[in-house]
Parts: C-alpha cells; structure tokens; sequence
C-alpha cells in the first residue's frame, strides 16, 4: 500500500523501523532518487535490488542507490525487525561542499555493495546505534538536532564505504542469488519490454513450461514474472518522463503498457506518485538556482 512507503520524494530524510512477528511481502517493487540504508535486525529476508537477488541475514546492510529498483520479501514465515534510512543527496549538501574530496555517495550505487554482511559484532553494533541515535534525533527540529542528523549520516556513510572496501579486499561474495535460466530472461525483457509480454510467450521463447518459469522466477529473485516486467517498464517510463516531454499516454506506449490507466495505477504504486505529479517534482527539484 502506498500509505505504508517511507521514500517519500517530498522528504530528503526519513528513517523508520519495524517489527514484524510473521513473515510479510512487499506488495510491489519500488523506486526513489533517494540513497537507502537497510539494516536487518533481527531475522531473514530476500531482498531484490535491480536484476539481482539478495538473503538478508540478521546484522547485514544493504545498500541502494538512486533510481534503482528495489523489493523486499520474507524467507518462510518468520519474525524481522529493520530499520530503514532514506536520504537525498541534497540533504547532506554543505557537509559534502566542506569536503569535495571525499564522495559520500557512489558506492551505495555499487552492485557490489549491495549487501554488506562480512562485517564483525562490533561494526554491527555500530551500525544499529548510529541508526538508532538517527531516529531518536528524527522529530528534533532544532538547528542542533538537524545538524546531528546530518553529521551522524555523514559519519556512517564513510563508515559503510570503509566497510564495503575492506569486504572487497578480503575477496568477499556481493551475495547474489544467481540462475542461468532467469538472468537470461531478465535479458530478454529488457530488450522486448516495450512489446507485449506474457508467460506464456516468454516461457516458449526458452521451451519451459508457464508453471515452471512462474516458480522459477519467484524462487530466484521473490517477484513474479509481471512485477519483475512492470519493474522494468517504470524505469524505463521514468526515464522518459525526466528527459523528454512525450505525452503520459505515449510513454506508456512507449514503455509497454497497454493502457494508460493500468500504467498510472503501476507507476503510483512504484513511485509513490502519479505520472504527472512526477514530472512536476522532478523539474523543481532539477530547476537551476
């Protein structure tokens, strides 16, 4: 439900937490021109970031860039617990100004940052008490609690890219859940999702039956085979609707689907706002001081 996402584009920061007794799927994919960081608390989630699919083990981060698409899903039904910090790069702009040297961002962007698990106790603890000082300092309007904020994000953004670098150094897995068959599809609707696409067809187009590639699809990467299209289609949508002034009608036909209603109901549920409203935000917050 649309009510129940924290990327709002309206706010450059917000962080949430949550617990769950049972296990819960994300009723859809979404994206944001937000960076996130996702920290597990306690138990086990599939976590999809883009083509790629992730496991997510209690003390693990995962990290996502702009734009990029993202779903979470359980792994049975079992307790979490998460914290959730989204942030613009807007919101840290004079603490990035003061130190041009360093990049505060890029890495989040990193497919191979994307989960961050060969990290000790004492980092963890870490993680989960700079977050937690993070929500507490949430609701202080204060210019110290706003300056807190920001230098404690700052902090742990430097913290995380050490963490990512060392994780590289010592070899360690970027943690994808991998399968010949669906990155090969994953191939094909990037080249065809603009046409019409449907199990059927796709799973003839690889000779296996619609029943196996609909399990197949949902095991490997915890969407079905039209959310991971839609997914596809959104971005490329969104990417239309920032560089160029087509019609809403005609980026949905450009972009796949097949009327216009179906692609304005998609996109606000991905996006958190309708297609017109997008555009309007996008050309503010890109308009030239």
């Amino acid at each position: 439900m649309v009510s129940e996402y924290t990327y709002s584009p309206h706010v450059d920061f917000y962080i949430d937490m949550i617990d769950r007794e049972n296990g819960y799927d994300m009723s859809g994919f979404h994206t944001h021109h937000k960076y996130e960081i996702y920290y597990e608390v306690e138990g086990t989630r599939r976590y999809f970031i883009e083509d790629a699919a992730y496991i997510v083990n209690a003390g693990s981060v995962v990290l996502i860039g702009e734009n990029q698409i993202h779903k979470t899903g359980s792994v049975g039904d079992t307790p979490s617990n998460r914290i959730v910090c989204n942030f613009s790069a807007d919101y840290l702009k004079e603490i990035s100004d003061s130190f041009p040297e360093l990049d505060f961002f890029s890495f989040l962007s990193d497919e191979n940052n994307h989960l961050l698990s060969n990290i000790t106790v004492k980092q963890q603890n870490y993680i989960y008490s700079v977050l937690q000082q993070l929500m507490q300092a949430q609701e202080d309007s204060t210019p110290e609690g706003q300056a807190l904020k920001k230098m404690l994000l700052a902090t742990l953004l430097l913290q995380l890219k050490k963490m990512c670098e060392a994780q590289h150094e010592m070899g360690g897995d970027n943690g994808r859940v991998t399968n010949r068959i669906v990155s090969q599809i994953q191939s094909y609707i990037a080249e065809h999702y603009a046409e019409k696409l449907t199990l059927t067809d796709i799973a003839n187009q690889f000779y296996i039956s619609p029943y196996y590639l609909s399990r197949l699809f949902k095991k490997t990467i915890n969407l079905s085979l039209i959310e991971y299209i839609n997914g596809v289609r959104i971005k490329a949508a969104q990417n239309l609707i920032e560089k160029t002034n087509d019609s809403i009608s005609t980026v949905a036909e450009k972009t796949g689907f097949m009327t216009s209603a179906h692609f304005r109901r998609v996109f606000k549920e991905a996006t958190g706002l309708s297609p017109q409203q997008y555009r309007q935000y996008f050309k503010r917050v890109n308009k030239p001081e």
